[in-house]
């Protein structure tokens, strides 16, 4: 159990890193809070590497129909998220309104693409790779590495959850006066 909970944090903090180049190049400056916590972890991609190894790990031996079924995953996955997050925050942590073809800001073309490439490149190397370092990590110290990283990340996501939502209760009391 413990190796799956190391691959999860691990997916999370390579999908924080890709974040932040992406958002660095984007916006001409360094991007370091990328995820919905205050850790170097962006769950959503941890989220997402397990969906993918569940649910297209059938399609992963066709390049076309594993590109295809990875762009709308994970389109799926950020449209969900976004959703959800309004619900609850009333916003949601990216925008893409201003890239052509968006809808809401929250999904677009271009990162729908990405996300299809992304597949590929999950089943082709990524996850190999992970499954790999994360195998090299001893047992005992395997198992210390897994708790830390639930502790740390369920305790951050209970502050921020109840930071945002006393936020959103102060924003919504601002609108009504």
């Amino acid at each position: 159990m413990y190796r799956l909970i190391n691959w999860f944090f691990l997916f999370s903090f390579i999908g924080y890193l890709l974040e932040c180049v992406v958002l660095t190049y984007e916006n001409r400056h360094l991007v370091f809070n990328r995820g919905f916590g205050h850790g170097p972890f962006c769950v959503i991609y941890g989220v997402g590497a397990a969906g993918a190894l569940i649910l297209l790990e059938p399609v992963s031996h066709s390049p076309v129909r594993l590109y295809l079924f990875s762009m709308i995953m994970a389109t799926a996955i950020e449209l969900f998220t976004g959703h959800v997050m309004v619900k609850l925050f009333g916003t949601f942590w990216w925008d893409y309104s201003r890239k052509p073809f968006n809808y809401k800001g929250m999904i677009c073309l271009e990162s729908s693409i990405a996300w299809g490439f992304l597949g590929i490149l999950f089943f082709r190397f990524l996850n190999g790779l992970v499954f790999s370092i994360v195998d090299r990590i001893p047992e005992p110290f395997g198992g210390v590495v897994a708790g830390s990283l639930l502790f740390f990340y369920i305790g951050d996501f209970i502050y921020t959850m109840d930071h945002q939502l006393k936020k959103r209760k102060d924003t919504d009391r601002f609108k009504r006066l």
